[in-house]
């Protein structure tokens, strides 16, 4: 049973630049220029974020305890493009409860379009 600090359930469904900048950060720290380069380099056309919407993004996902700071310093007006982001316990449940989700979900559309069902 999961404590109820790292329950991801009252998180889900992530919006889709959210999930992008926890998968981005799922593997090692980054810096948020790093972030913004991952998460854009997996869309197939144009960018999923600029830096003002990863900024605000890094921002909320460190007040909801998604990620922290890996040098702890929580000085406003901090340059982000030069913090490390990492993700936290709960960051990583979450990113795993919706990668999950998002598997469940494709698993129903195939067999769907499989069966020609609607």
């Amino acid at each position: 049973m999961k404590s109820p600090a790292l329950d991801p359930a009252p998180h889900l469904p992530l919006r889709p630049a959210a999930f992008a900048v926890l998968a981005a950060l799922a593997n090692r720290p980054l810096h948020g220029i790093d972030v913004l380069d991952e998460v854009n380099a997996t869309v197939t056309s144009g960018k999923l974020l600029g830096p003002g919407t990863l900024y605000r993004l890094l921002r909320e996902l460190r007040q909801v305890g998604f990620i922290e700071r890996i040098d702890g310093d929580d000085e406003p007006g901090r340059d982000e493009r030069k913090t490390l982001h990492a993700l936290t316990p709960l960051g990583l449940s979450v990113l795993r409860a919706e990668v999950g989700r998002l598997r469940r979900t494709i698993k129903l559309a195939r067999a769907v379009t499989a069966t020609g069902d609607r």
